[in-house]
C-alpha cells in the first residue's frame, strides 16, 4: 500500500528565501524530515526554518550531544514536529560527517584539497571552523562536510581541523562493487570490507575504518572497512519531507520530452509541468549545476534509489552573487541595513555569523548594529539586495580603514564609476590594474570601461572614507581569465635557498619562487629568512611552483642590513 504525502524540497547550499506554496496547508503537516544546512542559531535554523532545539536529541558522529556541537555551514537531519511554516520543534538532530581523515593533497588554484581520495572544492561558501583555507598543510586532520555536484567532485560546506585522526569515516556513492574481492569504490577510494551484505553499486554510504589507509605506488588510496552504512532519510510517515542544502541542491540531469521537463536531484526525478510555479527564475535558467527550490509531491513506498518522476508544484531558482562587500554598518530599520549608502535586506534563509569580538553564537539580524563592520554577499531581486551571507567582523571600527567592494560596473562618469549604486570616486592617488595583472592608469582604466559592449566588467575595489564622507578608491583592480590561476598563501617560511636574483623556498610544504619583479610588503627581499611568517600571492607556473607577486611579512621588519 502506498501512502502519498508531501515533500517540501529545498535545495540551495548558501541558503535562500523559499516562497511559500500557494495552497499553504499541503506544506503545514505535523511531522517533517528535513536535511539541510545549518545556516544559524537561537534555536537551530535549517532550510530557512527555525527548529526549538531545547530538548531534542543531538547526535554528532553517531555520538549524543548539545546544540554546542552544531556549527553553521553543517549538514544535518533534522526529525521535527513543524507547527508552522516557518519553525517547528525537532526531536532529534544529527550529524554525521562526510570525511574525517587526513589531508592527501592541496591545490591552491582549484582550490581543492583531496581527503580519502576524494577531491573537495573550496567556494567563498565554505566555512573554515579555526584554520583558513590558505593555512592548511598536508597530512594535517581535518573533519568537513560537503555536496557532491554533477561532476562527481565535492563543494566544501564546512571543515574543521583534528589534532589526532584515529578514527577515519567517508561518506558517498558506491561504484565498481566486486563481491567477490568483496572490495568497491568511492571516487578514487578503493574499499576492502569484509561482513557486509545487500547492497550495489549506485547506494551512498558511509565507511569507517579505524586503520591508516594505505597508499600505493600509483598515488591511489585503500581504505580496510570496520562498518559500512546505506545512507538515507528515514521519513516521519505521514509526515514531509524536507531535503537541501548540502544533499540535494545541484541539479544533476536535466531532460526534456512531451510530458515536460525531468530535473534530477540526489538520485530522485522531478518533472516540471505546464502547472509548474516558477517562483524566481525561468525554464530558461535552468542548467546542470543550478542550485534550486522545490516544492513536489513525493508517493511513499517507491524504491530507494530509482524512483519516478515526481510532479513539481513549484521551484525557485538560485541567483548568483552580484556584489560582495566589506564595510561599516550606518543605518538599520526592522528589515534592512546600509552599508556605503546601499540598503541591504535580509530573509529567512541568510547564514549569520559572528567573528567579531563578541562571537555571538546566536547571532542574528536583530544584532546588527550601527557600527558593526560586516562582510556580506548578495543578489539582487526586484530591485532589491537581498544578502545571502552576513558576517560580523568587528565593532566600532573607524571609518579611515579601508574597506572593500566586489562586483560589476553599472555605470561611470569620470572620474567616478558606481558597483551596484555604490558611487565610488577615484584620483591620483588611486592604483589601477587590468584584467592581465598589469598596472594601469586613470585615463586607461575608464577607457576600458567605455570601450566594453556592455557594462559587465567586475572589478575589485579597495576604499576609504575621506573626512568628508567621500568614499575614494585606494586600489581597482579588474576582474578577469588571466587572473584565474592567481593563489594566496599565508605561513612560515621553510628551507630558504638564495640563486641569483631568484630565492626559492616552501611555505606549508608549497614551494616559492621569487623573482626580480616580486614586490615586498612591511619588509624587504634581504628579510626572506626561515621561520618568518608571511602571506604570499602570485600564480602558479606550468611546474606547479608558486611564482610569488608580491610578500607580506605579517611584522615590519627592520631596515636590511649593510652588506
Amino acid at each position: 500500500m502506498q501512502h502519498k504525502f508531501m515533500a517540501f524540497a529545498t535545495v540551495a547550499s548558501l541558503g535562500l528565501f523559499l516562497s511559500a506554496c500557494s495552497d499553504e496547508d499541503e506544506v503545514l503537516t505535523q511531522n517533517a524530515t528535513s536535511s539541510g544546512t545549518v545556516s544559524g542559531f537561537g534555536s537551530v535554523y535549517v532550510n530557512g526554518l527555525r527548529y526549538v532545539t531545547e530538548n531534542s536529541n543531538i547526535l554528532s558522529n553517531g555520538v549524543e550531544s548539545d546544540e554546542a556541537a552544531l556549527k553553521v555551514g553543517m549538514k544535518v537531519v533534522v526529525n521535527a514536529h513543524q507547527s508552522s511554516a516557518t519553525e517547528g520543534t525537532a526531536f532529534e538532530v544529527k550529524y554525521l560527517a562526510d570525511a574525517i581523515g587526513k589531508i592527501d593533497a592541496i591545490d591552491l588554484a582549484a582550490p581543492s584539497i583531496s581527503v580519502l581520495g576524494q577531491t573537495y572544492l573550496i567556494t567563498s561558501a565554505t566555512k573554515f571552523e579555526d584554520v583558513p583555507f590558505h593555512q592548511l598543510t598536508i597530512d594535517m586532520g581535518v573533519e568537513l562536510s560537503a555536496i557532491e555536484n554533477q561532476a562527481g567532485s565535492f563543494v566544501l560546506g564546512y571543515l574543521d581541523t583534528k589534532d589526532n585522526i584515529s578514527d577515519y569515516q567517508l561518506s558517498g556513492t558506491v561504484s565498481k562493487l566486486n563481491k567477490v574481492d568483496r572490495t568497491f569504490s568511492i571516487g578514487k577510494l578503493l574499499v576492502n570490507y569484509d561482513d557486509f551484505e545487500g547492497f550495489s553499486n549506485g547506494p551512498k554510504v558511509v565507511v569507517k575504518s579505524n586503520r591508516d589507509p594505505i597508499y600505493n605506488e600509483q598515488a591511489a588510496v585503500e581504505l580496510i572497512a570496520d562498518e559500512v552504512n546505506v545512507q538515507g532519510l528515514q521519513l516521519v510517515v505521514g509526515g514531509t519531507l524536507t531535503y537541501s542544502g548540502f544533499v540535494e541542491d545541484i541539479v544533476e540531469d536535466i531532460d526534456e520530452d512531451e510530458a515536460g521537463t525531468t530535473i534530477e536531484l540526489g538520485g530522485r526525478k522531478y518533472l516540471l509541468t505546464d502547472t509548474t510555479v516558477f517562483s524566481q527564475g525561468s525554464a530558461d535558467d535552468l542548467d546542470v549545476g543550478s542550485q534550486v527550490s522545490l516544492v513536489a509531491t513525493v508517493i511513499e513506498g517507491e524504491s530507494e534509489f530509482v524512483s519516478p518522476s515526481y510532479p513539481v508544484n513549484s521551484i525557485r531558482i538560485e541567483l548568483a552573487n552580484e556584489i560582495s562587500l566589506e564595510g561599516i554598518v550606518q543605518s538599520v530599520t526592522d528589515t534592512s541595513f546600509t552599508l556605503f549608502g546601499q540598503e541591504f535586506t535580509v530573509d529567512n534563509y541568510t547564514q549569520y555569523e559572528d567573528d567579531s569580538e563578541q562571537e555571538l553564537r546566536y547571532f542574528t539580524f536583530s544584532d546588527i548594529a550601527i557600527g558593526d563592520r560586516l562582510d556580506i554577499d548578495a543578489y539582487e531581486l526586484n530591485d532589491a539586495l537581498i544578502s545571502r551571507k552576513v558576517e560580523r567582523e568587528e565593532t566600532g571600527a573607524s571609518e579611515q580603514d579601508a574597506y572593500e567592494i566586489e562586483g560589476v560596473v553599472d555605470s561611470f562618469d569620470t572620474p567616478s564609476f558606481s558597483v551596484k549604486g555604490i558611487s565610488i570616486l577615484t584620483d591620483d592617488q588611486t592604483q589601477f590594474e587590468n584584467a592581465k595583472g598589469k598596472w594601469i592608469n586613470q585615463e586607461t582604466f575608464f577607457q576600458t570601461l567605455a570601450e566594453a559592449n556592455e557594462l559587465d566588467i567586475e572589478v575589485e575595489v579597495e576604499t576609504y572614507y575621506t573626512v568628508g564622507g567621500v568614499l575614494v578608491a585606494l586600489e581597482v583592480e579588474i576582474d578577469g581569465e588571466e587572473k584565474d590561476s592567481e593563489v594566496e598563501l599565508s605561513g612560515t617560511i621553510d628551507n630558504l635557498i638564495s640563486v641569483i636574483n631568484v630565492k626559492s623556498f616552501t611555505v606549508n610544504g608549497h614551494q616559492v619562487l621569487t623573482t626580480m619583479e616580486t614586490e615586498f610588503e612591511n619588509g624587504d627581499e634581504c628579510h626572506l629568512a626561515d621561520e618568518k611568517f608571511i602571506s604570499v600571492e602570485g600564480e602558479i607556473n606550468t611546474q606547479g611552483l608558486l611564482v610569488a607577486e608580491e610578500i607580506n611579512f605579517i611584522q615590519e621588519q627592520k631596515e636590511c642590513p649593510i652588506k
